[in-house]
């Protein structure tokens, strides 16, 4: 019977399923809570032309527990954050350092270790806010699958509390999680980075995508720590080598300059053929870093018409994806050398070599990967044509 003291009633309950955290003047933190409504959604909610499904309210406080204390005042339910499906934090405090907000969530019972992290470029109370989806009833059930399907495109980067916590304690790596970011919905390209050649895509951040219509909230790219503190982003396209890198690629499609009509563009699906081969040693004090890859590709479009499915031209498509992977690979890696930011985790390859934990410690992994030479190999093989085995051209 005493398993029941601390029992509540249902409607005595505030199911948080979302909070934002910002940071706010006098050292102090403005958190956002998103509150589930359970007497709308039992009716359908605004989808169906009802009440509101949740509530939205922002509490300044010191602290984290502080402002849950304030919330119980003004809700006139108990807070309960066992149900929290992702938390947003303001890129302001992520880069002031999360060192006092991941404590308590590790910590305290409610929370979970497999809650989404994400960093909100701008604020997380305005993301939240924005945070409109059409196709699901609660917001952060649109978190949830937007998070939970990112294996199928690479340019973001599912991250739980758990992962970033292991990440941030352990010698080797840097800690690194999912960009989230508001699209102004203007049709407007704002790409961060200009495409590498021959990959036809640019690279973005989270809301600076060419849209109209749809949710203004939007997931893109990565945030790069280095310790507790955000000191860099990673584009969508620098996050798919990340993902291919961390063996946590599954497919995602590909569109490239045309090897013999260079105006014109080939479309292909690629995925990871095998796990990527990452061997580390250390040379007189100097990484050295060895990386094979194998991506197997799938012809999806040929906009020349040139017959690239015969056995004589496929190694100039197989030439095409290998040169634009191995430029993007190395790029996003030169870029986490000069961040100082290993997000790749390289040290854990190296581990295994040394006796011990405290050996392994003492290499001071993060001072030494900006000087690491790194040698890059991707090899690429055409494996299918889709549903052609033949482009033939267009008659005159």
């Amino acid at each position: 019977m005493s398993g029941c003291n601390g029992a509540r009633e249902t409607d005595a309950v505030a199911y948080v399923l979302a909070v934002g955290v910002d940071a706010a003047a006098d050292n102090q933190l403005n958190v956002t809570y998103l509150i589930a409504i359970p007497r709308a959604l039992g009716s359908g909610g605004e989808s169906g032309g009802g009440e509101k499904v949740v509530e939205k309210v922002t509490v300044k406080a010191p602290s984290l527990v502080e402002a849950q204390t304030l919330l119980n005042a003004s809700v006139g339910r108990a807070p309960n954050l066992s149900h929290v499906k992702i938390w947003v934090v303001g890129e302001k405090l992520a880069r002031q350092g999360l060192a006092n907000l991941i404590g308590p969530l590790t910590r305290f019972r409610e929370f979970r270790g497999s809650m989404y992290l994400v960093v909100a470029r701008g604020t997380a109370k305005e993301f939240i806010d924005m945070n409109n989806p059409e196709l699901e009833l609660l917001p952060s059930r649109w978190a949830e699958g937007v998070l939970g399907i990112s294996s199928e495109s690479g340019y973001y980067l599912s991250s739980q509390l758990h992962d970033f916590y292991v990440r941030l304690k352990e010698p080797g790596g840097a800690p690194c999680t999912v960009l989230a970011g508001i699209n102004p919905d203007t049709g407007k390209d704002k790409p961060s980075a200009a495409p590498t050649l021959p990959d036809r895509a640019p690279g973005y951040l989270p809301g600076d995508i060419a849209r109209e219509g749809g949710n203004p909230a939007a997931l893109a790219g990565t945030a790069i720590f280095k310790g507790d503190k955000m000191i860099g982003m990673l584009t969508n396209v620098e996050t798919r080598m990340l993902a291919i890198l961390m063996g946590n690629f599954p497919k995602g499609f590909l569109t490239l300059a045309d090897p013999r009509v260079p105006e014109q563009n080939i479309y292909l699906l690629m995925r990871l053929g095998s796990a990527p081969k990452i061997e580390v040693s250390l040379i007189d004090d100097v990484p050295e870093i060895n990386i094979e890859v194998l991506i197997e590709c799938e012809l999806s479009s040929i906009s020349s018409g040139t017959n690239y499915e015969a056995d004589e031209l496929r190694p100039e498509i197989e030439q095409q994806v290998s040169k634009a992977i191995s430029l993007e690979m190395k790029n996003m890696l030169v870029k986490t050398q000069e961040l100082e930011a290993d997000v790749v985790n390289f040290g854990k390859y190296l581990r295994p070599k040394v006796k011990n934990y405290d050996e392994f410690s003492a290499i001071d992994w993060n001072r030494l990967y900006p000087q690491a030479k790194i040698h890059i190999k991707v090899d690429a093989k055409l494996r299918r044509t889709g549903l052609m085995y033949k482009t033939m051209p267009i008659r005159e």
